[in-house]
């Protein structure tokens, strides 16, 4: 399988380190660059932490660049994901990079420009708000049309929330922002990988008990984060497990973990009990089953994109296992 070429806006958390590391090291994995968003933790922290998984995964190569700070738009109030990520976005452990990082100062720019250097090659993955995507597409809205594929850990369809009642976090912390991205003229549909999927494709005893060995580099570097993320991330999961959001996006993006139906998606922009919500019509398919007469209202804020409902759950372990060690793929 050949590589593929990636961009990846992360928020710079515990599970973006490890999706991250997965990225920096993997054969199937081009990493074209790196763009840094606000969210899980400040801008600044976030970077430092991009750059000290980076430089753990030997790639002070990878081009780095800045984003944007502060959201889109109007939010909604969220409690500080410290409890999660920790005060450093690495589970509080104090790790730093020890060389000196030339870090780009626009985010739109790099994600721009290496899209229009392989036009319909790139495939952008968002482990964050979509800030930053939002404003690239404001500034260059041919953007959409350079990606391949746009792959976004956020949102819930089926199952309930996890910074608001029906809410996703990377969502809730910019509704503005991800409207916009979801609209755009994207070549093919977006893939949404959402907590539907992610808290089904968790770590369980196995995965958590490799890790503790560290046999690899990625064991070595994430034990430690994993174990104080593990602590409070699988408030929906089955006892004893708990999910890795972004490390199960980015693999999406290269390996056919994801699967569900192309329906139209929208996200709640105004202020109320759904504030951030990710809305699909599910009716669809009911529709096209039973004819043109059965079809009722829909509002124009609508997309249509790939939502991710279904996943290999054990693909998705064998791959992590293999990421910490285990050869039996």
């Amino acid at each position: 399988m050949n590589s593929r070429p990636l961009v990846i806006d992360t928020d710079g958390g515990i599970d973006d380190a490890a999706a991250l590391f997965f990225a920096a090291t993997s054969e199937f994995v081009d990493l074209a660059g790196v763009t840094v968003v606000g969210g899980n933790v400040s801008i600044d922290v976030a970077t430092r932490s991009v750059c000290t998984v980076l430089e753990a995964a030997g790639r002070t190569d990878v081009r780095v660049a800045i984003g944007e700070h502060t959201p889109a738009g109007p939010v909604p109030a969220l409690r500080p994901a410290d409890f999660i990520h920790g005060l450093d976005g690495l589970g509080n452990t104090g790790r730093s990079p020890q060389a000196s990082w030339t870090i780009e100062p626009d985010a739109t720019a790099l994600i721009h420009d290496v899209c229009a250097e392989r036009p319909g090659e790139v495939s952008l993955v968002t482990l964050g708000p979509l800030t930053n995507v939002a404003i690239a597409l404001r500034s260059q809205p041919k953007l959409a049309a350079l990606v391949d594929r746009l792959v976004v850990m956020g949102g819930t369809i089926a199952v309930q929330g996890n910074a608001l009642p029906a809410a996703e976090a990377n969502i809730a912390h910019d509704p503005i922002a991800a409207s916009e991205v979801v609209i755009a003229a994207w070549r093919q549909p977006p893939l949404l990988v959402g907590l539907d999927v992610t808290h089904q494709a968790t770590f369980t005893a196995s995965e958590v008990a490799l890790l503790a060995e560290e046999r690899t580099a990625a064991a070595s570097f994430l034990h430690e984060p994993l174990d104080f993320y593990r602590r409070s991330a699988g408030t929906f999961c089955a006892p004893g497990e708990f999910p890795c959001h972004d490390l199960l996006a980015t693999m999406a993006a290269v390996l056919p973990l994801v699967d569900g139906p192309v329906l139209p998606l929208a996200v709640q922009t105004a202020p109320g009990p759904a504030w951030g919500a990710t809305v699909a019509d599910r009716r669809v398919p009911f529709f096209e089953r039973a004819g043109a007469g059965s079809v009722q209202s829909t509002v124009s804020e609508f997309a249509r994109w790939q939502i991710g409902l279904d996943v290999d759950v054990d693909a998705f372990r064998r791959a992590v296992r293999s990421m910490f060690g285990d050869d039996q793929r």
